[in-house]
Parts: C-alpha cells; sequence; structure tokens
C-alpha cells in the first residue's frame, strides 16, 4: 500500500512535554481488564518520497507493544484476537480512528459501531486498545535536510466500556522522532501512557 504524503510534510513537529490524557470524571476502579491484541501501521519511508505499509516491520511493533502490555502488571482477564479478513479490515478502520480522537469530546464520543460490536461479545466490562503508527527510511540519504525526521512515533491508548461504548480512559504519546521499532523506546513509551489508569493491584 501507497501514501503519497511528501517530504515537505516531515518537518519536526513540537508537543508538549506531557502526553495529552482523558480520563472520565467518574472512572471506575477497573479489576478486570480485557486486552484487545494491538495494531500497528509502520511504513517505511523510500528514496522515491512515497510511503509504503510493511506488514513485518507493523508486525514487530504489535509484538513489542503486546507484550508490553500483557506484562504491566493489569488485572488481566483474557486477551483477544481478531478473526477473519472481513472483521480484520473493519477494525483495523476502527483503530485508525483512535488517532483522530480529540480529548476535550470525549464525554460525548463513543466507540464506533463495528468495534463495539465485537467488544461487546466478551464478558469483561473493560477493554484495553492500543494503535500505532510511524514510519522508518528505507535508505537515508547521504544529504539529510535537518528539517527532515528520521523516524516518527506515535501510540494511543484507550480503555472501553464494552457495554456502553463509552470512553473512560484515553492517552496518547506526542508525535516524537524516535524508532516505532525500537525495543527500549516502544515499551518505556506504552508504560507512560498506562501510569494513569486507576486499576485494582
Amino acid at each position: 500500500m501507497k501514501r503519497n504524503r511528501i517530504l515537505v510534510a516531515l518537518a519536526t513537529l513540537t508537543c508538549a512535554c506531557s502526553a495529552p490524557k482523558y480520563v472520565a470524571e467518574t472512572a471506575p476502579v477497573i479489576n478486570e481488564i480485557t486486552i484487545v491484541a494491538p495494531y500497528s501501521r509502520v511504513d517505511v519511508l523510500a528514496n522515491d518520497g512515497h510511503f509504503y505499509y510493511s506488514d513485518s516491520l507493523s508486525a514487530v511493533s504489535e509484538l513489542l507493544i503486546g507484550t508490553t502490555v500483557e506484562t504491566s502488571g493489569l488485572p488481566l482477564n483474557k486477551v483477544i484476537t481478531v478473526v477473519g479478513r472481513s472483521n480484520q479490515e473493519s477494525l483495523d478502520r476502527d483503530y485508525e480512528w483512535l488517532a483522530s480522537i480529540e480529548p476535550r469530546k470525549l464525554e460525548s464520543t463513543r466507540l464506533p459501531s463495528a468495534m463495539h460490536a465485537f467488544l461487546s461479545t466478551y464478558s469483561s466490562r473493560y477493554a484495553l486498545l492500543v494503535y500505532s503508527e510511524g514510519f522508518v527510511w528505507e535508505k537515508l540519504p547521504v544529504f539529510v535536510d535537518e528539517e527532515l525526521k528520521r523516524y516518527d512515533s506515535r501510540i494511543y491508548l484507550l480503555v472501553a466500556d464494552t457495554r456502553t461504548g463509552r470512553i473512560v480512559y484515553f492517552k496518547r504519546s506526542c508525535p516524537e522522532e524516535a524508532d516505532p521499532l525500537s525495543p527500549r523506546y516502544v515499551p518505556r513509551r506504552v508504560k507512560s501512557l498506562l501510569e494513569d489508569l486507576n486499576v485494582a493491584r
């Protein structure tokens, strides 16, 4: 898959030091949670200036995130994966929707219908979803403009009430010039996104 994004769009972005977050005013203490296998979209920036989706690199990112979440000490009920190509494609689109969420409007935001229907078939009241996106260069040119980013990484984490479709917790990382496949960076960032989640220990 090719994305016709251009190099001009790669200027370094700035962001506040603290990650934007949202916690519902009546956020519950979570005693049990289902983890949905994370979804990542990692692109390769080729020397022709276009982005190409990499399923192998995306799988590496998903494994890093999934392992970190599963060993983070959450009161885990189960880990669920998506079965079936049509279900996967539908949920992939819904996962990418996480990147457009506006934290200040989450009180009135509900899960997309396909995602809500999928989650409501499982017994756990709460479900955790993680979506990540980023890119790596196929090969850095000999001369690289200082304004261009070598990497890009963004991670979005959401906890939903599977009965109502309501979002009770949402946090995202700032856009960072960090390797989305780094075994040091990714776990550290995921743990930082989880640190405000009110769970029973």
